[in-house]
């Protein structure tokens, strides 16, 4: 299955900072995250294996996996985020989501925390607003049955491998066959520990108040453009880059996709611009051009899933721990250095989970995972008319005057 990639990758979690508009009751909230979890077997689950360990699984129970914790003060919510990637999210022995609940004298904010082998940004937007609505109105969550992409027939036609990146496939499989070794979950963990503490991650927001976004909204329908096109068009010439990253939504062209199921339906997509023009609608006409080019070509929008699923299992875990550790693998290192991108960590990535209307939520900010092959990456939301911009960044790679000056720059 494509989640796979997901399993031995530093930094692979991820969350939305909700402020409620709702007072605080503490068995209010557990009871609507119970309600949350038998809705969806995913938050009843742990991974497991195999005999051979080779094979993944969802093991799911009758019982609610979703840790919570009630925290004493809204001012450790980055420091509490922060310290979830220090260490191994250890997915044998617990739940793929966590939730921190910081109360107030009149409302309070909850920190949504998910595994990427949970599911992808959308799936968790969707989760916290089938929470919002339980909790404020009574209204209960959906049972959705989960079903993943897991074979390459799962995909839209025309999007299994062709021609130089099969060969490249077939042969990092075959070396790595060749190598008979795998990668134990116990050098995983050292690895993560250590790629966490020579790699610290930090935060930035900002924010684009209702005046502000109805004012880009207008000048993007003028223009025939997105947003986002917009956005990406600007961090092009802040950033000085050439490539861009984005986490396309691909639910509307899977089969296998279940409305407000969990999983991970996105592919990542590597725009290129190479148009140095000053007025940044042009540029954003280019872009749109370009993003429309690869959605449009299953072969194109599917490539990096595609990949995943010809790819023996054991080989994407070891990928990252090689590339960027001391496993000894020429197969793996292949492929995460050059196929995955954590060799060479100069790229952009930026995610938009769009536009939500929530009564029972004040704002929300989506918090991106700091991917390693990123230098940082870019969560947008809007959510009842204001847009919050969220950048997880690697402070070795990128200062953070400049990350600060780069997202001032988008929404200005």
């Amino acid at each position: 299955m494509s989640e796979r990639a997901h399993f031995m990758c530093p930094n692979m979690h991820f969350s939305i900072l909700v402020q409620m508009n709702e007072k605080y009751n503490m068995g209010k909230v557990c009871c609507s995250l119970d309600l949350l979890a038998a809705a969806h077997p995913f938050l009843r689950s742990v991974i497991a294996c195999d005999t051979d360990k080779t094979r993944l699984y969802y093991a799911v129970s009758d019982q609610s996996q979703i840790e919570v914790c009630e925290m004493d003060s809204p001012s450790t919510i980055w420091n509490d985020y922060g310290e979830i990637g220090k260490n191994d999210w250890n997915v044998f022995e617990n739940g793929l989501l966590k939730v921190f609940l910081y109360p107030d004298e009149e409302s309070f904010q909850m920190l949504f925390v998910a595994h990427h082998l949970l599911g992808d940004g959308r799936s968790l937007l969707s989760l916290t607003c089938e929470f919002a609505n339980s909790y404020a109105s009574g209204l209960n969550p959906t049972f959705v049955e989960e079903k993943l992409i897991q074979r390459i027939d799962d995909l839209p036609p025309d999007s299994d491998l062709k021609g130089i990146s099969k060969w490249m496939v077939r042969r990092a499989n075959n070396q790595w066959k060749n190598e008979n070794h795998r990668v134990s979950f116990t050098e995983y963990a050292n690895f993560v520990r250590c790629f966490a503490y020579e790699n610290p991650i930090a935060n930035e927001i900002a924010v684009l108040d209702k005046t502000g976004v109805n004012h880009i909204r207008k000048l993007c329908k003028e223009h025939s453009i997105s947003i986002n096109d917009l956005l990406m068009a600007k961090l092009y010439r802040v950033a000085n880059t050439k490539k861009i990253i984005i986490a396309a939504d691909i639910r509307s062209k899977l089969p296998c996709y279940q409305d407000g199921s969990m999983g991970n339906y996105a592919s990542a997509i590597g725009i290129i611009c190479k148009d140095k023009s000053d007025d940044v609608f042009k540029l954003a006409k280019k872009v749109h051009c370009q993003v429309k080019l690869h959605l449009d070509k299953n072969r194109k929008s599917m490539l990096i899933l595609a990949c995943y699923l010809n790819m023996d299992p054991t080989l994407i875990d070891a990928a990252a721990i090689a590339s960027m550790g001391n496993f000894d693998s020429k197969a793996a290192k292949f492929v995460g250095g050059k196929m995955f991108g954590y060799a060479k960590r100069d790229s952009i990535s930026i995610t938009n989970l769009g536009n939500i209307e929530c009564k029972a939520m004040q704002h929300a900010v989506f918090i991106p995972p700091a991917s390693p092959a990123t230098v940082q990456t870019i969560g947008v939301l809007t959510v009842n008319g204001t847009m919050h911009l969220c950048s997880s960044y690697y402070t070795s790679a990128i200062d953070r005057d400049l990350v600060k000056r780069q997202l001032q720059m988008m929404i200005c």
